[in-house]
């Protein structure tokens, strides 16, 4: 049977199977016809008779199952059957040959997940570019909707994407002294500034936004001397001819405006206490200015953008990477590149466009009382050569300038792990094991401002406010 799973012909078999073993065992009643009335009764009150009944109706939904919602109706009813069979007593005679059905029955059901998984996943925005973008604004959307806003959100590239467990953070932070706050991570891979900044300032609606942002990153998300691949995709996207048009991500059903937009609208970006940028060019200095929000927020809810393929990011945005990091073992599959030759820094430039858009950003989350926590993210021995050691020198100086005029919180970690290359899944992203010392290293940081969780009382003044729960923003203080 094991061997007959492992192919959709394979399912075929064990569901028909399944539906001849429940023809064959339906309960019989007097003179050996179909039971009725009292005795259908006693039928469907028996767990062993219910279970095999939920196993046709999964071989019947199987045999024409072919969208995901299709299949999860498939996973819903043998997991009903499985119950079903773990309801039977040890000491029922059929005890023995149940659990032997359920055991196969798992099979299936683990096989049907597999084909919903297939299918995809609904996006609930129009296409960004980018199926990794489009997955976390579906899953993030999905998420509000069941667990309301986060406290905090965590943004930043594939470098944060791995590098920050929002499972553990939770569990840190309750330790630490902040309970019941939420932690969802929507990291990007290849986000940068002008990334992070369509995120936070253009693509959320208000009813989406956290409570408190940490973006967990390093130099190359702030490189204006190199081509930004991942925001040109977004810029060439339907879903950026969207926003450009109005359109949010939000769970209103009716277009909803950013009451503190009015305010806002056509100010510029440029904080006159940050660092001075160079005169950006006209297209830059349009990305970077415009505050959208002002833009009525069109309705999500029911529309028909198609699916996504599903990664193994999880319920929280994170994605879990086991690799283990030996350099013995990985340049033998992967070359090993210097410093002067690596991409992330050639023409390094830490003035223009990306750092317009942080200014930009900084702007936007202070004028809605959202706290920004800069993380530098930790690299590897191997990989803090001489020639990236001088540039990371330059960035870390770089923020501690912004930081220092109030941009953000710093929490600056990027030699913490230096010689700790088991943390690293690669020279420079983090695996699972780091992503979760990462986590509780931040969650007991006294400089970060977390924000403490909300009592019902609190939640319900701060409905209908503007979306956002920015009366207890800086929570901690």
């Amino acid at each position: 049977m094991t061997q007959f799973l492992t192919s959709r012909a394979g399912l075929m078999v064990s569901l028909a199977v399944g539906a001849l073993l429940t023809c064959c065992l339906s309960a019989p009643g007097p003179q050996g016809t179909t039971g009725t009335g009292e005795a259908a009764a006693a039928v469907t009150a028996d767990p062993w008779y219910a279970a095999v009944g939920e196993a046709s109706r999964a071989s019947q939904l199987a045999a024409v199952a072919a969208t995901a919602d299709q299949w999860q109706q498939v996973v819903g009813a043998w997991g009903r059957s499985l119950t079903l069979l773990q309801a039977i007593p040890g000491d029922d005679p059929r005890y023995a040959f149940s659990q032997r059905k359920a055991r196969e029955y798992r099979q299936n059901l683990a096989l049907a997940a597999q084909k919903a998984d297939q299918q995809g996943l609904p996006r609930a925005f129009p296409p960004l570019g980018s199926d990794v973008l489009d997955e976390q604004v579906s899953l993030y959307r999905a998420y509000v909707a069941t667990q309301g806003p986060p406290d905090v959100l965590i943004v930043g590239s594939s470098r944060s994407l791995q590098g920050v467990d929002p499972q553990v953070l939770q569990q840190a932070l309750a330790v630490a002294g902040y309970p019941g706050l939420r932690v969802y991570n929507f990291s990007v891979n290849g986000a940068t500034a002008q990334v992070v900044g369509f995120l936070t300032r253009q693509l959320l609606a208000p009813d989406l936004h956290p409570r408190l942002i940490v973006w967990a990153e390093g130099s190359r998300a702030f490189n204006s001397g190199r081509f930004d691949r991942t925001f040109a995709e977004i810029l060439a996207s339907p879903g950026y001819a969207a926003v450009q048009s109005g359109a949010r991500l939000t769970l209103q059903e009716q277009p909803v405006t950013d009451p503190a937009a009015a305010s806002t609208a056509g100010a510029a970006v440029d904080l006159p206490t940050r660092p001075a940028a160079p005169a950006p060019t006209a297209g830059e200095e349009a990305e970077a200015t415009k505050d959208p929000q002002d833009a009525a927020a069109a309705p999500m809810v029911g529309a028909e953008y198609g699916m996504v393929p599903l990664s193994a990011i999880n319920s929280q945005g994170f994605l879990a990477v086991n690799d283990q990091f030996n350099p013995a073992v990985y340049y033998r599959r992967f070359p090993r590149v210097r410093g002067q030759y690596d991409d992330a820094y050639r023409a390094f430039r830490l003035e223009g466009v990306q750092t317009l858009s942080l200014a930009a950003i900084a702007q936007f989350l202070d004028s809605r009382d959202i706290p920004l926590v800069f993380v530098n993210l930790p690299l590897s021995n191997d990989y803090l050569d001489g020639v990236r050691t001088g540039y990371e020198r330059q960035f870390q100086r770089f923020l501690q300038t912004w930081a220092g005029q109030g941009a953000f919180t710093l929490v600056d970690q990027l030699e913490t792990w230096r010689w700790q290359s088991h943390l690293f899944a690669d020279p420079s992203h983090i695996n699972r094991y780091g992503a979760r010392e990462m986590a509780r290293l931040l969650a007991t940081d006294r400089r970060i401002p977390w924000p403490q969780a909300e009592s019902p009382d609190e939640d319900d003044s701060l409905e209908g406010s503007d979306g956002n729960r920015s009366g207890a923003a800086a929570g901690g203080e």
